[in-house]
Parts: structure tokens; sequence; C-alpha cells
């Protein structure tokens, strides 16, 4: 009896060896190849894999071979893996210590400079004077001089309750940011792509996609942690009206000193997306802006960030 078992059972394993072979040498599954490919072109790009696929879905939805609503998820998925923006208008990593040339950017105010081994820097520099009035130094007259004293002498006499009709003092002209512009050849889908670092929770700083000497066009405008509320990150449209939000997030704090990867794309249709390190962190949609962009711009309103690279790729 115990031989009869053992040889049933070793009959079974040889049938089922036998089975699962022979599923694998004739498996009705053969390895999917885009229409035309051949065997030394089935493994291409990851590009040129969307574009047939796209046929394909483009085809089924005229023949109506497949559900519509699986049709449109996958038309949704290859949108997530499709990136058009293949030429590049513009790239800096400034290596080359000088951001005056190749590409050519200008100050268009504050200050900026290259930081040997970590990147582009900058600060917003404080006005001088009063808000109302000029900021240039000039020479003060004998009779404002005398207008002063004798002013001062009054004050001290009536000190004890007295009135007098003393100027007030000048108000504090508040830094201007600094802003770094370059002319670009922008379409009207992009894509940014770039790397920096945060040192410190004070200001913001922002990226900007421009039309026109105004600056009219998209800010990405990055808010380092402070007192009282989180980092965030806002989008916004700037016209000649001014600016209006489109979409804002909060983030978690960048301010570690270490270099984060910010992506920021536009598509054809409007929609907007950002991501920072590789997670998607903003999606909108605006049509605001129809036509392409002429420029390129950094503004630093009191932040303190390092930019190592940047690179706007547009569409043909």
């Amino acid at each position: 009896m115990k031989f009869l078992s053992a040889a049933l059972l070793s009959t079974a394993l040889v049938a089922v060896s036998f089975n699962f072979a022979s599923a694998q040498t004739t498996n009705r599954y053969g390895t999917w190849a885009p229409p035309g490919a051949t065997a030394a072109t089935s493994g291409g790009s990851t590009e040129s894999l969307l574009k047939d696929l796209k046929t394909l879905v483009d085809e089924a939805e005229q023949a109506r071979a497949a559900d519509r609503l699986f049709l449109r998820d996958l038309r949704d998925l290859m949108a997530r893996y499709e990136r058009p923006w293949t030429s590049r208008v513009l790239f800096d990593d400034f290596q080359d210590g000088d951001f005056t040339r190749n590409p050519t950017w200008k100050v268009a105010s504050g200050e900026y400079w290259v930081e040997a081994g970590y990147g582009l820097r900058s600060k917003a520099v404080a006005g001088s004077g009063s808000a109302a009035g000029t900021t240039e130094n000039r020479k003060i007259s004998k009779e404002e001089l005398a207008i002063s004293i004798l002013g001062a002498v009054l004050q001290g006499a009536n000190k004890n309750g007295g009135n007098t009709n003393t100027a007030p003092a000048p108000t504090p002209v508040a830094a201007a940011p600094a802003v770094l512009s370059t002319q670009a050849k922008i379409s009207n889908a992009f894509a940014l792509n770039t790397v920096f670092s945060s040192w410190k929770g004070e200001g913001d700083f922002a990226f900007a996609v421009t039309q026109g000497a105004g600056g009219s066009g998209y800010r990405l405008v990055y808010t380092p942690k402070q007192a009282g509320r989180g980092a965030r990150l806002d989008l916004l449209r700037v016209s000649t009206r001014g600016e209006g939000a489109i979409d804002s997030v909060s983030l978690n704090t960048l301010e570690d000193k270490k270099n984060h990867t910010l992506s920021w794309t536009r598509g054809k249709d409007g929609a907007m997306s950002v991501s920072i390190d590789g997670k998607a962190v903003l999606s909108a949609r605006d049509i605001g802006f129809r036509d392409a962009f002429d420029g390129f711009a950094l503004r630093n309103t009191g932040a303190d960030v390092i930019v190592k690279s940047v690179e706007v790729l547009g569409m043909p």
C-alpha cells in the first residue's frame, strides 16, 4: 500500500512538472510590441512607447473597440508620463562663477553673486531716506539748519505741554526685492527644473516666467517656515492689474541647508503641477496667458536661498 501511494504521488508530480513546462513554452500570451516594431526596436524609449500607445488608444476610441472609461484612464496614465518639453531654452549651473554671460542675467535690484561650491546667492538691499521723498543724498542749506536748530529749541521750551509744529520723522523705506532676470524664448507650455537650498526662515523666494518689460506672467513663490506660520508655496498670476493667487499649499520646512529639487510644469491646456524632491505638492490650471513667454526671473524678498542650477525646457 505504501509503495502504491508513493508511485501515485510521483506520477502526479511528474504530470504537474510536465504541464508547467508545457505552459511556459506554449503560453498563449506573446510579448507585446507596437505595430511595426521588430525585435531590435521593441525595447525603445518611453517616449516612443507612449506615442505608439496613444495611436492604439486613438484607433480603439474611433472604432469603439474598448470601454470609454477604460480609454480615458489610459489617457490619464499616459499624460502622467508624457513629457512634451524637449527643447532646452535656458540652463545655468553657475559653475563658471559669472552670471553676467552665457546666459546673460541682469540685476534689476538688490545684490546677486556666485558663492563658490554652492551656487547663486542674493540679498535685498534696504533703501534710504523717506518713503515720501527722494532717496538721493543732498546738502543741507544754512536756512534749513537754522530752522532745525530753532525747532529743537522750541521743542525743549514746550516739552512740559506746549504744542510745536514739527515735521514727522522720516519713514524708513522697506528693502527692495533682489530681482535677477534673463531673456529666453519660453513656449506657453514649459518645464522648470531647479536645485536650491534654503538657509533661514525669513522672507520669500520666487521663480517666474515673464512677458514683456512689465514682468507679467506666472510666479511660483516659496515662503520658508517663520514664526507663527509654516512654509508654503504660492502660484501667482501677475498682470498689469496686480497679482492674483491661483493656488497655495502648505509644505514641510526646507530650511535644512540641503539641496532640494523643484519641478514646475505647464501643459498646452494650462494645467500646471509642481513637485519637490519628486513628490507632487501642487496642481492647478490657468489660461490667463496663452502666448509664449520671453523672460525668466528670480525674485528674493528677504530670504536666504541659494540656487545651484536652473533649467527651462520648452516645446519645439
